[in-house]
């Protein structure tokens, strides 16, 4: 609002209040003549109505300025003057005006102030209900969030015991001073107890709830926990009223006095770890058996003996596997139909010889091993306290700790030859998952049982070859000398010529005249020189033809191959062969059995020969090498500049019995090729560029670590 609007509605007002004075006198004399002209008389009273109006609507100051204009006016038109007698009237007339002009103020004053009151009060009571609503607001905001807070915390409740029961976790109080306790239902459901029958004491929960092999345990931790006042964490056992047994942990913390004194009261939590024990457990169990099932894989791959296998087998299951006891045993087709312990490992005590197991259909044939192998199927006992198919052995079994124990078959071909039986120290300790898991150790034994026999079977069946070729070998060498009896018997006469001439000339120097010592002296060291030219030739025949068993040596080819040479020289001279030797010198040695490779040598040096036999349009040369083959071998090489080889004739020329030869048997290149792959060599044939043909082996160096032992 401005100035000038606060300062001009003020006099507006004046002006409307005075003005309404006139204007009331004014309109009650305009009556007044107007009713003069119907009436002799008038009354002024419509001037004493002006006086009112101006004094209730304007205030005392319009009243009296009515009034006086009333008087004004009456005494203008009805008198030309005033006498004395309308000095009372006129007097009376303005103090009445007066009067009510004052009343009407007052009325008008209090209906003023009455309405201003009425004004502020309504304003208070506006104020007072603005508060009042703000309040209520306040109030039902409260109410809202009180009643928000409250279904919060049931519902926090609500969830807190869901949480409880899902995470198998309760909560609990105990007063240290006096051993009360406080738990919530969690705790109740945990230890089997009815919440309805209330908290046990301290003590009370001792004696009746925690096992009995962990009270003492217990209850030195409480008594340390009260003591010392820290943080405490600790599992052990606790028994329900229907006799099952439960793994809890207890951890929370001490409360002590404001002060900081003794421990007044714990508070903790209390977690229900039964299915998590029951799991690591399963876990662990699980865990051994892999790595048993990977250690008796591991002996399956190294084993090289049946029982030495079937006995690591059995450890690992006691040791790795941890089962109380474990034996094998193998079924006996004898009249009681027996079953004959081979491997056993763990505690005994003379058990497995008692239990005389069978595998006949009988009582005593209807325990587990008995039904493994009679039915080729896993049989196993769940509790050996209770089970009837154990009876006859129960007594015993129990007397040694056993609580429960599987048979598994041992089988080859569809048919059980044996039984793996385990016995372990809890009862129901053999699930269809273990079951499925030592079955395939079983399967895994068996075949490993049947491969070391396979094994031991090929190793007796070589064996037997090895000697078969040997005397086929030796009957051979024998055959060779045979038709080498000619030379050999010309190589021995030719030292026995020369012994006699020299004994005959010594004798002459020692019978003259004079005898002639240094004549006779030179004589008798040629005796001596041909004598042992001739013992060097029988010893080489002797070893040709000496059966003996095979001996690995480091040999020097070149001189093997210088004394086979010695025995043929007759028969290299009587065919008119040209012998040409071409042998690499330092060749590092081999490993190999001489006689054998005489025989090699000697079967291809007489080939040879034999196949340049019908050869006279050219000169009959045989040559012998030898050189480094490779970076590991030495090769040996008898070229012929015979008739040669045929190419059909390839292919079959190290088989048994074929020969090209008229009178041959077929068996001497057979023999020698089997001889040199036994040495770890190769022999092969091929025919020259020229005539003949040439045959050639390898052999491997023997390493010098082997050349030193």
């Amino acid at each position: 609002m401005s100035k000038f609007e606060r300062s001009t509605r003020p006099s507006t007002a004046f002006v409307l209040r005075y003005g309404l004075a006139v204007l009331s006198v004014a309109a009650a004399l305009s009556i007044t003549q107007l009713l003069r002209a119907y009436f002799e008389t008038t009354p002024n009273s419509l001037f004493f109505c002006a006086i009112v109006i101006s004094s209730w609507f304007g205030g005392l100051g319009p009243g009296l300025l009515a009034g006086l204009l009333s008087v004004g006016v009456i005494d203008y038109f009805h008198t030309l003057g005033v006498n004395a007698e309308d000095v009372p009237r006129l007097a009376v007339f303005l103090i009445s005006g007066a009067a009510i002009s004052w009343l009407s103020g007052e009325q008008r004053r209090a209906k003023e102030s009455l309405r201003q009151a009425r004004d502020e009060l309504e304003l208070k009571v506006q104020e007072r209900t603005a508060e009042l609503r703000q309040i209520n607001e306040e109030l039902r905001a409260e109410i809202a969030e009180r009643k928000n807070a409250e279904g919060a915390l049931l519902s926090s409740e609500a969830q807190l015991k869901q949480a409880q029961a899902v995470a198998h976790l309760g909560s609990y109080e105990v007063d240290a001073l006096t051993g009360h306790t406080r738990w919530s239902d969690e705790v109740f459901r945990i230890l089997g107890l009815d919440p309805a029958s209330g908290s046990l004491s301290r003590q009370d929960f001792v004696e009746r709830v925690v096992h009995p092999e962990d009270r003492e345990y217990a209850m030195q931790r409480y008594d340390r926990v009260v003591h010392e006042g820290k943080l405490y964490d600790l599992e052990y056992r606790v028994i329900r009223p229907d006799g099952s047994v439960r793994f809890v942990q207890s951890m929370g913390e001490p409360i002590r006095t404001p002060d900081g004194g003794a421990v007044v009261r714990l508070v903790g939590a209390l977690l229900d770890t039964t299915e998590r024990k029951q799991s690591e457990d399963s876990l662990a169990r699980l865990n051994r058996t892999l790595q048993t099932l990977y250690q008796c894989n591991q002996a399956l791959v190294r084993a090289s003996d049946e029982y030495e296998l079937l006995q690591t087998v059995c450890r690992i299951l006691v040791e790795v596997g941890r089962v109380r006891m474990a034996w094998v045993g193998y079924r006996e087709l004898d009249r009681e139909k027996s079953i004959r312990p081979v491997a056993q490992a763990g505690y005994d005590e003379g058990y497995v010889e008692s239990v005389k197991a069978t595998w006949e259909d009988t009582e005593r044939g209807h325990g587990p091993t008995g039904t493994a192998i009679r039915t080729g199927k896993p049989s196993w006992t769940q509790n050996i306290q209770t089970d009837s198919s154990i009876a006859p052995w129960r007594t015993e079994a129990l007397k040694r700790g056993y609580g429960s124990n599987i048979s598994l078959p041992l089988m080859s071909d569809g048919a059980t030859f044996g039984a793996l039986t385990l016995y372990d120290q809890q009862p129901n300790a053999f699930n269809e998952r273990t079951v499925e898991q030592f079955t395939e150790l079983a399967d895994n034994l068996a075949y490993g049982v049947i491969a070391l026999r396979t094994r031991a079977e090929r190793s007796r069946a070589e064996h037997a070859l090895r000697e078969a070729q040997a005397e086929l070998a030796h009957v051979t060498r024998v055959m060779t000398m045979g038709e080498l009896a000619a030379s050999i018997a010309h190589e021995i006469n030719q030292p026995l010529a020369a012994v006699v001439t020299n004994a005959n000339a010594c004798l002459r120097w020692l019978t003259g005249p004079t005898p002639n010592l240094d004549e006779a002296q030179a004589a008798v060291a040629r005796i001596a020189r041909d004598g042992n030219r001739a013992s060097d030739v029988i010893g080489r025949i002797r070893a040709l033809v000496k059966k003996s068993a095979t001996e690995q040596a480091h040999l020097d080819i070149n001189e093997v191959i210088q004394e086979v040479l010695g025995l043929i020289q007759t028969e290299i001279r009587k065919n008119e062969v040209v012998l040409r030797m071409k042998l690499a010198p330092d060749l590092p040695r081999i490993l190999g059995d001489r006689v054998q490779l005489q025989q090699v040598i000697l079967n291809l040096m007489m080939n040879g020969i034999e196949a340049m036999s019908a050869v006279t349009d050219r000169s009959r040369d045989l040559l012998i090498r030898s050189c480094r083959y490779e970076s590991d071998k030495v090769l040996i090489a008898v070229q012929d500049s015979g008739t040669g080889l045929e190419t059909e004739s390839l292919d079959h020329l190290f088989t048994a019995f074929f020969t090209t030869k008229p009178k041959g048997m077929g068996m001497g290149l057979a023999i020698s090729r089997s001889i040199i792959e036994a040495h770890g060599g190769k022999l092969w044939a091929s025919p020259n560029d020229g005539p003949g043909a040439t045959f050639q082996f390898t052999l491997h160096v023997g390493s010098k670590e082997e050349e030193a032992r």
